[in-house]
């Protein structure tokens, strides 16, 4: 019968096979951590996106409604970067409640000295061998795990254990900030966080405001919501600027109608200059502002927002010093369609860097995403036995040495157990024809109905939640990574 995912995982451990180097969207974190990050390493499976994008089975992760030490609460975890009450950036969890980091633990090396009535009061983020980490606006280099006196493994972010707090009794409460003045909301790279600026900024004129739009009742039709010109009155009321994730990339910006924000490199970030216009600038649509206008943070520190102004005289939304921008291709949220067109466009992180594509992946899929506004749909391109397959805009997909988990029921459940492979070259399954869902990272990947990676086989670049949607349910033999 198949073996469980844990046992899978430590086995594979043992051999050698699902060890991974570097960072990547996802995959088995079994390498050394570095300075910073947790010193006990542990496999891991980092996934970007919500778990409501990867379809986390309900009444589990961070959803469980009992003890975190429970094997369904620590199924998944779910790191995400906003805003809470006055704090921004913190880090919330799936169910939007706040994490906190505690000054008397250590980060370099990783050590939680919270145990017996502290770890009830503050109960820590679990997790256990083969659990995923979803990533949303958090990136995988800053997470990772260590091992605590009683053997359980807690939550890094920037190699500080995190915990919830038992008196946040709802989502995006922040009973826990200063308490004893040694516990904080954690941000997204394990700093401590504070209370964002609000107000009109004397020097852009600009009104900042913490949380959404939608949080702060922005008026409907109007911002990020306007359908019309982006340079209308109407359209530039206000920007909302969120910390998230879109089709493997992460951490990426987004604004509040959750269209991907892009930087170019023919710009200037040291000054800030703009030198997209004309048909530039209606293919790639400034951000743009104008006195009075509010910028919604949410996830994205104030202090690396600003304005400069075009050419044209209009003020344009700068991050880290760079110049945002949307992209006219990008039809639906969710979409990255911009991602590295002409080697020079590229979604934006919160802090203004260039977000590209993780090591093994071609580039962002340009499908439109699904109906929950997550991730687009995986291709899954039958080949007919070929080695290579087409992508969604007909080039050809350079195969991943990324990890692949076989579960044997739909929407990632185990039924029946779950088997987990990693690359390089061909790797047979050791139940075949079990599977009806595969949830990847580091692809993309091809998967074959017959040993040896012969048969049919289909390339898919990214988790399927039903196998038979692509008429592979229970079909699997084998699957070929990239070399």
């Amino acid at each position: 019968m198949i073996r469980t995912r844990v046992a899978v995982l430590t086995a594979a451990l043992a051999a050698g096979t699902a060890a991974l180097t570097g960072c990547s969207s996802g995959g088995t974190a079994a390498e050394p951590r570095s300075a910073g990050s947790a010193t006990t390493a542990a496999p891991l499976s980092y996934v970007p996106g919500t778990a409501k994008d990867n379809n986390a089975p309900a009444g589990t992760g961070d959803f469980f409604n009992g003890p975190g030490t429970d094997p369904a609460a620590m199924k998944w975890v779910q790191l995400s970067a906003g805003a809470a009450g006055a704090l921004n950036p913190v880090l919330r969890n799936g169910a939007g409640f706040t994490l906190y980091r505690f000054d008397k633990d250590s980060a370099n090396p990783s050590k939680s000295t919270c145990d017996g009535a502290c770890a009830t009061t503050w109960p820590p983020v679990l997790v256990q061998p083969g659990s995923k980490i979803f990533l949303d606006g958090v990136a995988k280099s800053d997470v990772g795990a260590v091992k605590r006196d009683d053997g359980t493994l807690q939550v890094t972010v920037g190699g500080w254990p995190v915990y919830r707090f038992s008196k946040d009794t709802a989502p995006g409460q922040t009973n826990g900030q200063g308490v004893g003045g040694t516990w904080f909301g954690v941000t997204p790279d394990g700093g401590k966080a504070g209370q964002s600026p609000q107000g009109t900024d004397s020097d852009t004129g600009l009104d900042y405001r913490t949380g959404t739009a939608k949080q702060n009742n922005a008026p409907q039709g109007t911002g990020d919501l306007y359908t019309g010109a982006r340079n209308a009155p109407d359209a530039m009321k206000w920007v909302q600027l969120t910390a998230g994730s879109a089709n493997g990339l992460n951490p990426i910006v987004h604004d509040g109608a959750g269209f991907t924000i892009y930087r170019f490199d023919k710009d200037s970030a040291k000054p800030s200059k703009s030198t997209c216009d004309g048909a530039c600038a209606t293919t790639w649509p400034p951000v743009l502002v104008q006195p009075g206008s509010k910028i919604f943070v949410d996830g994205v520190p104030t202090s690396k927002i600003g304005i400069v102004t075009r050419t044209d005289g209009t003020r344009q939304v700068t991050i880290g010093g760079w110049p945002v921008y949307r992209f006219s291709k990008d039809t639906a949220p969710g979409q990255t369609n911009g991602e590295g067109v002409g080697g020079t466009w590229f979604a934006v992180s919160p802090s203004g860097g260039k977000v590209l594509p993780a090591a093994g992946d071609t580039g962002a899929s340009t499908a439109s995403p699904g109906a929950s506004g997550g991730p687009a749909a995986p291709t899954a391109a039958p080949s007919g036995g070929s080695t290579g397959a087409p992508s969604p805009a007909g080039s050809s997909v350079a195969l991943g040495n990324g990890n692949v988990t076989l579960d044997s029921g739909v929407n990632f459940t185990e039924p029946n157990g779950s088997e987990a492979l990693a690359g390089p070259g061909c790797k047979n399954v050791s139940q075949a024809n079990s599977a009806s869902s595969l949830d990847l990272s580091g692809g993309p990947v091809k998967i074959w109905t017959g040993p040896d990676c012969t048969g049919t086989s289909a390339v898919v670049t990214g988790s399927i939640a039903d196998l038979s949607t692509i008429g592979f349910d229970k079909k699997i033999v084998s699957i070929r990574f990239g070399n």
